[in-house]
């Protein structure tokens, strides 16, 4: 009869040891809950959870996250120094350097440095001329600036470079930022410091923190100047006929080749005839130097030659007479 009752009490104790492990994790989970509950009200109370890209889980689709914030500013804010190339030809130079000068004045720019050569003209050739320009326009306006100069030139090589200095700008601005406070701490302990050598000491750090914003300072402005106002880098040529920057046809490069020949032949006749016409004058006084020349020659020759003829008649004229004494002699020798 014990036995029986003891092995009920411990069936009894079997069941209970489960029901109250399941009781303490029924409790636990319900203190996470409560838990949970409390501090999401702590936030609400807050007003974190107002804060922007904050949600509990379920973001509408029209709400941004903070992240993607950030990075709309951050695109804003962007630090981009444009950069042009163009190589340019005209038939007209004084009417093309003009329209360039007018466009870069409508886009509110200005010429950093400008270089012009050739328009010699001699007496018998010309040169072409040829200038480079330096040009600095908003970069708000570099697009209508390249369209109105590309519709008045013929441009036959282009390239935009585009330097992304976002980064380096801002790594500036936080350490131009940190000697700010820097200059601050030390004029602060400068006000403050009693003894020579310290006030020595702090003067030169605050000297040297001095010298660092001013650098920093500078190249931050620099930057902000390049991103303001591109560069566009123009050379420009003056031509007889536009180079061709499409690919021709066999038959066009034959009459294109056959017309600058042409074009080359007349015009180097016509600088040998300008040549001719502007050298005449020394050319005649060399062909009347030459003449006068050839007959001073001459006449120096005959007088020589006269003069030769007369001494070998001299010459006869004694060989006979010494043979006609001779002769005589032996006449008188015999007799």
């Amino acid at each position: 009869m014990n036995g029986h009752l003891n092995r009920q009490k411990a069936g009894r104790n079997w069941i209970r040891v489960p029901a109250a492990i399941l009781m303490a994790v029924i409790l636990v989970f319900a203190f996470c809950s409560c838990a949970k509950h409390g501090y999401y009200d702590h936030l609400s109370d807050s007003g974190y959870n107002n804060e922007p890209g904050f949600s509990h889980g379920n973001t509408s689709e029209f709400e941004q996250p903070q992240s993607a914030q950030e990075g709309s500013e951050a695109k804003v804010n962007e630090k981009l120094i444009k950069e042009v190339d163009i190589a340019a030809e005209t038939l007209n130079f004084d009417e093309a350097k003009n329209d360039i000068l007018e466009q870069v004045s409508k886009a509110g720019g200005y010429i950093s440095n400008s270089k012009i050569s050739g328009g010699e003209r001699l007496e018998y050739s010309k040169t072409l001329r040829s200038a480079e320009f330096e040009i600095r326009i908003p970069q708000e306006n570099l697009s209508e600036f390249l369209k109105e100069v590309g519709g008045r030139i013929n441009i036959y090589s282009s390239q935009e470079r585009v330097t992304d200095a976002t980064e380096t700008y801002y790594d500036i601005q936080a350490r131009l930022d940190t000697l700010n406070s820097k200059k601050t701490a030390l004029t602060e302990m400068l006000e403050k410091a009693e003894d020579v050598s310290q006030i020595i000491d702090i003067q030169d750090k605050l000297y040297d923190t001095i010298a660092d914003i001013e650098a920093y300072t500078a190249r931050l402005k620099v930057i902000d100047s390049k991103v303001a106002y591109s560069t566009v880098y123009l050379k420009l040529n003056e031509v007889e006929v536009y180079t061709q920057t499409e690919e021709e046809s066999f038959g066009t490069r034959i009459a294109n080749s056959f017309r600058n020949g042409w074009a080359a032949f007349v015009d180097g006749w016509k600088d040998f005839t300008v040549w001719f016409v502007g050298a005449l004058p020394g050319l005649l006084l060399f062909a009347a130097f030459v003449v006068a020349a050839i007959f001073i020659l001459r006449a120096i020759v005959k007088k020589s030659n006269k003069k030769a003829a007369e001494r070998a008649e001299a010459a006869r004229a004694e060989a006979a007479r010494r043979q006609q004494e001779e002769y005589q002699r032996q006449i008188q020798s015999n007799g």
